[in-house]
């Protein structure tokens, strides 16, 4: 039955994808402080790739929604990854690392930014087509008319 559901939320391969890159930030933000790479070790450097990280990992999320998007489905994913990041922060320190408020600040920065390129409404599989696209209705391709802006 779990199994069921599981299916008629997520898209499971790209699902696979999100729980694989949260594995890996997670190994990687868990790596001891005096193992840690002197390239990696630039002076706010470590905000982009947290910007990156968190984005690539909520952008997997997004793109594994199945359509139409329940909202409770999409809000305890984005909560989960928002408690996933202060997870990760609050135990970096067991490692001999940091933990950082503006860090944690960067992951949510990186989810919000893959909820704007990846808005619900325009995730591949939605029901709305963008205006001037092609969208097959009942086996024809038809161009989607514009309306006028009103």
């Amino acid at each position: 039955m779990t199994e069921g559901v599981w299916k008629s939320y997520f898209r499971p391969r790209w699902m696979l994808l999100t729980l694989l890159a949260a594995g890996i930030v997670l190994g990687l933000t868990h790596i001891p402080g005096q193992h840690v790479p002197r390239a990696l070790q630039v002076h706010h450097l470590d905000k982009a790739e947290h910007v990156v990280a968190y984005g690539l990992i909520a952008g997997f999320f997004l793109l594994s929604l199945k359509r139409p998007v329940r909202p409770a489905v999409l809000l305890i994913g984005l909560v989960t990854m928002a408690a996933l990041g202060a997870l990760d922060e609050a135990t970096q320190p067991l490692v001999n690392r940091c933990a950082s408020v503006w860090d944690y600040g960067c992951d949510l920065a990186g989810m919000a930014t893959a909820c704007v390129l990846l808005g619900v409404g325009r995730l591949p599989g939605s029901s709305a087509a963008p205006r001037g696209e092609y969208r097959t209705v009942h086996g024809e391709s038809r161009r989607q008319e514009s309306s006028p802006v009103k």
